[in-house]
């Protein structure tokens, strides 16, 4: 009875509050108080303990709330009715809203008619009858569960979950199904009598994932079912069988651990097929870690295959080289270190193994001084890197011809190991003149070991180099606001000759690309293997259109002098010639409508020896890019045919559902095509679906050219929480769709 006391005295209070003022500031809730009851009218009939409350009703219990337009308390049975537009929230954040609801006191069972549950962002429950039990459960007859915005002019949901019975347990944050069944566009398509599925709150749940259909012409037809198993807060694993017509299945798995430090990532895939007869399991391997260690960061990357052709068969990946590295590094503002174990596995055909180096380590390390040089900023750096190969091979043609232009016989051990300082120091005069004076001094050992030919050898070189740059910057500015800009630039370098001999191996800078961007280095060598030689003068004009219209346009151009021809450059770089080839880009641009931009490299004769082309389209729903490239062959670095090819890739988005999609790619020197795709994608707020196709063209000794399609359904809220799925399906995916320009 006391407590039956403290509650008519609560809202006889609030009543007589509602009589004097029609609304009350909520921040004056207290919310431990038993009950608390606002509304615009409240009658109380002592006769028979019955409470009456109309007009903008609000009841709070702790933190439920409820709202409706006319509410009843019995004080003899402790129950409270609602009618109108009822709306009932929990602390969960699940909300109900009903036209009839009969509840306890403390709103936590009850009854409730036409009720309409929404959990989380998205999931929506709808049924004849609604039941509150212990706190815990909502039990709904004739029930219909789905994340699909209903209108007027949609009044059918894309798909639904038809049930007899839902029962919604809120601890557990499950939602039991019993006699459901599965709609797609009104259409019944699937029947169980029972069914379960985390709720929308939940990011992490075991179970079955959305699966995924393709076609190939290598395997057939497949499908892919996984399954996602929560280990614990900090682990979970993902196993996805891939079942295909033609070539049994394969088991792919995903197994990631969060720990306080770092992370790691174990996946790859496994089987055992009739494509490969030599009775050996096939799969591969993609590991990735990295950890925190004090303010470094340590880790792997590591990527193998058992078979050459194997990831390109099954989907998995187009890459012809794998890169498996472990590292360590740390970069703060003023110095860096990074040091990797790199070991290749190249899937190219007539590429032998032997040739692919693993290093052991690489190497690099910087870091200047607090106390600059003269004003300057001074580094002392490190750098160093062995490689080691098999020498179980016979390369033959170009490839023969590439290791040996690297000062090498095939197979051949090398290691490098290099010092040096560096100082830099830049000022602008009161003219506007900005000046850069630099200088660098560099030492070098190398070793060459294992050589099936020349005997092993340690050599030493020293490599100093001085110069100065000069920018001058002309600017011109109009009176609409626009302004132009005319910046000339001229580096001058002094260096030795004699740093690029038959004692020196050259193994990271063999291919060498001469640009715009490279124009002004200090070192044309993509590596420090290579040697720049000799006193040269890099000199180039830069202009660029500054203007808010929107309408941008930028060029340059520039080349190399020097007192004679570089020998320690193939031909093909256009860095030989004692006057470089010339090297010019522009890019026209109208934001954010279309950007066109252009490279070239043109020798003396203005032959063209690069081109590159880029087209960039958008407006409203359509986007279009195209690039095009030529290359020059050179045969020192294994290249013995030009290289000229066409890529395209275009989106449409045809309305707020529907997109289109497709690209291409097309080697203009074979006249053939290398790869097409394409795919169609319809995405609203309760699903994504997206079929696409690709077709490869190319072929090699284990892999025909092949057709590929597939299909992807995401139901939203259903089998797609944040389990890693997508990420967990690997290369084959990201290869597939990807290319095809879908953002997954």
């Amino acid at each position: 009875m006391a407590w039956i006391a403290r509650l008519v005295w609560a809202l006889g209070a609030v009543a007589l509050a509602a009589s004097l003022a029609a609304a009350q500031d909520l921040a004056e809730i207290d919310p431990d108080q038993p009950v608390t009851l606002l509304a615009d009218e409240m009658t109380y009939d002592s006769s028979t303990g019955r409470l009456t409350a109309s007009g903008n009703v609000e009841v709070y219990f702790g933190t439920r709330t409820l709202t409706a337009d006319t509410i009843t308390y019995d004080d003899t049975t402790r129950r409270i009715s609602a009618a109108g537009e009822i709306v009932l929230r929990d602390p969960s954040g699940a909300t109900v809203y009903a036209s009839v609801a009969e509840l306890d006191a403390e709103l936590t069972d009850g009854l409730i008619r036409g009720a309409q549950s929404v959990i989380g962002d998205q999931g929506k429950l709808a049924a004849v009858e609604g039941r509150r039990v212990e706190d815990r459960y909502n039990v709904l007859s004739k029930a219909v569960y789905s994340p699909c915005e209903v209108c007027s002019e949609n009044p059918t949901p894309l798909w639904r979950i038809r049930a007899r019975r839902i029962i919604h347990d809120e601890e557990a944050k499950i939602i039991h199904y019993e006699d459901a069944t599965f709609d797609l566009l009104g259409v019944p398509i699937f029947w169980t009598p029972y069914f379960r599925h985390p709720d929308p709150t939940v990011e992490r749940a075991s179970g079955f994932l959305t699966p995924s259909f393709r076609v190939s012409s290598n395997y057939g037809y497949g499908a892919q079912i996984p399954y996602y198993q929560v280990i614990d807060d900090q682990s979970d694993i993902t196993v996805i069988p891939f079942f295909t017509t033609e070539n049994g299945v394969i088991g792919e798995a995903v197994y990631r651990h969060a720990f306080r430090n770092g992370f790691l990532s174990l996946g790859g895939s496994l089987t055992h097929t009739s494509e490969f007869d030599d009775g050996r399991l096939q799969g591969h391997l993609d590991t990735t870690g990295l950890f925190r260690l004090g303010e470094a960061r340590w880790g792997w990357d590591v990527d193998l295959a058992t078979d050459d052709s194997y990831l390109r068969f099954f989907d998995f990946s187009n890459e012809d080289r794998l890169e498996s590295e472990a590292f360590i590094y740390h970069y703060s503002p003023n110095s860096f270190y990074d040091g990797r174990l790199v070991y290749f596995q190249s899937l190219r055909d007539n590429e032998p193994a032997g040739d692919i180096p693993f290093a052991l380590p690489d190497f690099s390390a910087r870091t200047e001084l607090s106390d600059p040089l003269l004003g300057g900023e001074f580094g002392i750096f490190l750098d160093s890197a062995a490689l080691f190969r098999s020498t179980d091979f016979e390369p033959r043609g170009a490839a023969l011809t590439s290791v040996i232009n690297q000062g090498r016989t095939p197979g051949t051990d090398t290691a490098r190991f290099s010092v040096g300082v560096d100082w830099e120091r830049s000022t602008v005069l009161p003219i506007g003149l900005g000046l850069t004076g630099f200088a660098e001094m560099r030492g070098d050992v190398l070793v060459r070991s294992d050589d099936p030919i020349l005997p092993d050898k340690t050599s030493f070189r020293f490599a100093p180099l001085a110069g100065i740059e000069a920018r001058y910057p002309l600017i011109w500015e109009l009176q609409n606001g626009d302004a132009h800009v005319i910046e000339p630039i001229v580096q001058g370098i002094v260096a030795p000759f004699g740093g690029n001999s038959d004692r020196f191996f050259n193994e990271d800078s063999s291919v060498t690309e001469f640009d715009e961007t490279s124009l002004f280095d200090r070192n044309h060598f993509s590596g420090l293997d290579g040697v720049e030689e000799g006193p040269r003068l890099n000199v180039g004009l830069r202009y660029a259109r500054i203007s808010d219209d929107g309408l941008t346009l930028d060029a340059s151009i520039g080349r190399v002098f020097r007192l004679r021809d570089a020998d320690e450059f193939t031909v093909g770089t256009g860095l030989s010639n004692s006057a470089s080839d010339w090297v010019a880009a522009w890019s026209l641009g109208f934001d954010p409508y279309v950007t066109v931009h252009q490279r070239l490299r043109v020798d003396e004769d203005f032959q063209v020896n690069r081109n590159e082309i880029g087209l960039e389209l958008a407006y409203d729903r359509v986007s279009f890019a195209a690039d095009y490239i030529f290359l020059e062959s050179d045969a020192l670095v294994g290249q013995l045919e030009d290289r000229e090819e066409v890529t395209a890739s275009a989106r449409l988005a045809i309305d707020r559902n529907w997109g289109i999609r497709g690209f291409l790619q097309r080697d203009l020197e074979a006249g053939e095509f290398v790869e097409t795709g394409g795919g169609i994608t319809y995405a609203n707020e309760c699903c994504e679906i997206d079929l696409f196709m690709r077709r490869r063209f190319t072929d090699s000794d284990d892999v025909p050219a092949s057709t590929s399609f597939g299909v992807q359904v995401k139901l939203l809220t259903l089998g797609t929480s944040d389990s890693g799925l997508f990420e967990s399906l690997g290369s084959r995916d990201s290869d597939m769709i990807d290319r095809v320009g879908h953002d997954r």
